[in-house]
């Protein structure tokens, strides 16, 4: 007898929580990348839904080529890699 694997059920409720941790997590990146030598205009992208998912590329490939000796530099590459998981 095969046995069904258990499926997570994603409710209305479910999504509106992992929305709201996706922008908290953006919200503690900005702070990150306040302090960091990145462009104004990157931060401002980021800020906007659509132009996200980009940017966060160019962040997890660029950011360490002026700001790896960044005292927060590993806390924001690991933002920046769960963002891009969940946008996915």
């Amino acid at each position: 007898m095969k046995v069904k694997p258990i499926q997570p059920i994603y409710r209305s409720f479910d999504k509106d929580e992992r929305h709201a941790a996706e922008e908290k997590r953006i919200h503690r990146l900005l702070g990150l990348l306040c302090e960091m030598n990145v462009s104004q205009s990157r931060l401002q992208f980021l800020k906007l839904k659509s132009q996200r998912k980009e940017t966060l590329r160019w962040l997890r490939v660029n950011l360490g080529i002026n700001n790896s000796y960044h005292k927060n530099f590993s806390r924001a590459h690991n933002l920046i890699h769960l963002l891009l998981r969940s946008a996915a």
